[in-house]
């Protein structure tokens, strides 16, 4: 709630830029395809091992997903070139990913288990909140941008899971649970950019992209939108 209240703050300061500039402002919005890394790629660790006994834990999981949804920002200009943009997205996935982690334990000369955990995750929800400095540079009709973005992301998915255990030839499943967790704040950051080409007075047609990441996790995220810009003022 914090992050919503702030995000509105930012929004209103920079759209309230000192009267002496006579900003222009943009309004965009339109569809959003973002592409997100939710896990580590496969691993293989040794958990320890000695003559007798040893153990070991396998990841492997399909790492990305793809989410539809919309984009929106509104740009206060505060020159031809530059400006302060306030960018809004949220991005919806239906389908599932899987991550199995398997854990083989050697627990003497006749005696080995198989651990196999299955998670999977679902109706994976994000809405990025970003604000920073937006560069313009007009070339004939084509006006292309470039920003540097600063916020948070709030995300939310339902997690699902099984886990066996394998001993000789006899399989048993310990447990399974299923839950949704509740969403969860995280900074965030993007770098892009994209370009307009105008279609009528005041409005033009706009194709952007951006690479993201957030604080702490090391994972690429990629969005592109496209959509309708509609420019207020003088």
């Amino acid at each position: 709630m914090r992050l919503i209240f702030g995000a509105v703050f930012l929004l209103a300061a920079s759209l309230a830029a000192p009267a002496q500039f006579a900003p222009k402002a943009e309004i965009y919005g339109g569809f959003s395809y973002a592409n997100y890394e939710l896990f580590s790629e496969s691993a293989a660790v040794s958990a320890g091992s000695s003559s007798t006994t040893s153990s070991s834990v396998t990841t492997t999981n399909n790492a990305r997903i793809g989410l539809v949804g919309w984009n929106a920002a509104v740009t206060a200009g505060l020159s031809p070139w530059f400006g302060l943009t306030s960018d809004f997205s949220g991005n919806y996935s239906y389908s599932s990913i899987s991550n199995m982690e398997t854990t083989s334990i050697l627990c003497g000369s006749n005696c080995s288990e198989t651990i196999t955990t299955l998670t999977t995750n679902s109706r994976f929800r994000v809405y990025n909140f970003l604000f920073g400095p937006q560069f313009s540079y007009p070339h004939g009709k084509i006006r292309a941008f470039a920003h540097f973005l600063l916020g948070g992301r709030q995300q939310s998915l339902m997690e699902t899971g099984t886990t066996t255990v394998t001993s000789g030839t006899s399989t048993s499943v310990i447990g399974g649970f299923a839950e949704s967790t509740a969403p969860s704040d995280q900074f965030a950051m993007a770098f892009g950019g994209g370009a307009d080409y105008p279609i009528r007075k005041n409005l033009s047609w706009r194709l952007a992209a951006d690479y993201l990441t957030n604080q702490g996790t090391y994972q690429n995220h990629f969005r592109a939108s496209t959509g309708v810009v509609w420019r207020v003022g003088k």
